[in-house]
């Protein structure tokens, strides 16, 4: 199952949430967050932003295996790997999620 086909749903957002780093994200990644209790994911998305400040746009994928571990990979748009995390162990349950950074805001791309 992919988080972003369960979230479809959301194809515009109403507010814009503050993380506490001051990044903003919409209805859908925190519709992302609390159905499937990533707000580490949001944590990690955030944590690298200082050093992608001259990145305009991100794609962040999470990607579950098997065996629970994961992997975090931040590209931007054009396949160039910007950022790769390896997870050792997660309870996210689909298989994967890829929410973008816009200018500074996180957002799921049926939200553009």
């Amino acid at each position: 199952m992919n988080a972003n086909d369960t979230l479809k749903k959301h194809t515009s957002t109403d507010n814009y949430h503050k993380h506490l780093f001051g990044i903003l994200f919409t209805d859908g990644t925190k519709a992302l967050c609390d159905q499937f209790e990533c707000y580490w994911f949001l944590d990690i998305v955030v944590s690298y932003q200082p050093q992608l400040q001259s990145e305009e746009f991100q794609v962040w994928k999470l990607s579950r295996d098997d065996d629970d571990s994961a992997v975090v990979i931040c590209t931007n748009g054009n396949d160039k790997i910007l950022k790769q995390q390896t997870i050792s162990f997660t309870d996210f349950q689909p298989k994967e999620a890829t929410p973008w950074v816009e200018f500074n805001v996180i957002l799921l791309p049926c939200e553009h």
